[in-house]
């Protein structure tokens, strides 16, 4: 989420805000910036939310899509924490169609090598003390969602803003308004797909995990062994029956000893 002054501004997917990166906030113009993952396919929707104390002032929440102004809504004057939501895009005064992550369409035509929008893979919201006009026909704020890049382009954007499913709604008219002022916040998403966010160090890749070392532990423990008793299964140990006897005449001249401790020894492998 990215807020500044009283206002608060975030874009969801599947119901939850993406996380945003490389976050810049400049006081002087009220503005913020930030990156956000898109994915191909995936419908989302624009938030803003106002906890400025109640006023005189009619102040709404204006939404633009790769650089085209899209339609706006109002702050309850009254309402403290107000928050407005962007989900649809109007084609009539009856239909809206939801927003949704696209591919842009590579062309190696030459006419599009310089022609696409400084503001593609950019969602942006303003908020603004406004004065109201006219109503009109929402129709007339017809979104372009037909984005041509050429293969050639210095500029690494390869999704843009469709419009998925249709809806149907009561008729519906807009009013017309009117930005008083410089704008009280400006929040800027530029969204790229999240491969290439990593790639450019954008998002932070976790690092590799370490292996720990292993430890080998040889167990030497010193047993005493009764002469000729088979404590052991060992069939080395009983090659012949002489090596045996010549085991235990050896042995009874062999001062006995205290019993020595457990001895371990540790082998670091590493």
């Amino acid at each position: 989420m990215l807020k500044i002054q009283e206002y608060t501004a975030w874009i969801s997917v599947d119901g939850q805000p993406l996380d945003t990166y490389a976050v810049e906030t400049s006081l002087a113009t009220n503005e913020v910036t930030c990156w956000i993952p898109s994915e191909a396919g995936k419908e989302f929707s624009v938030h803003c939310q106002n906890t400025s104390a109640p006023g005189l002032d009619t102040i709404g929440a204006f939404v633009y899509i790769d650089g085209q102004g899209c339609h706006g809504s109002l702050f309850e004057r009254w309402n403290v924490n107000h928050t407005v939501k962007f989900s649809h895009a109007f084609v009539s005064d009856r239909i809206t169609k939801s927003f949704v992550f696209s591919n842009v369409r590579l062309t190696d035509e030459d006419e599009f090598v310089d022609a696409s929008s400084a503001d593609l893979g950019q969602i942006q919201v303003r908020v603004c003390k406004i004065a109201l006009g006219e109503y009109y026909n929402p129709a007339q704020n017809q979104l372009q969602t037909e984005h041509k890049v050429h293969e050639r382009s210095k500029k690494a954007v390869t999704h843009c803003v469709g419009l998925g499913e249709e809806t149907m709604i009561p008729q519906t008219m807009l009013r017309k308004s009117q930005c008083i002022g410089q704008p009280l916040a400006k929040f800027t998403f530029k969204y790229r797909d999240r491969n290439l966010l990593k790639a450019n160090g954008i998002i932070p890749v976790p690092a590799p995990l370490k292996r720990k070392a292993s430890q080998e532990i040889i167990d030497l423990t010193v047993n005493d062994v009764q002469v000729g008793g088979s404590r052991f299964n060992d069939p080395v140990r009983e090659q012949n029956s002489q090596g045996t006897k010549e085991t235990e005449r050896r042995s009874k001249k062999v001062k006995q000893e205290p019993k020595s401790g457990v001895f371990v020894e540790v082998i670091d492998l590493t």
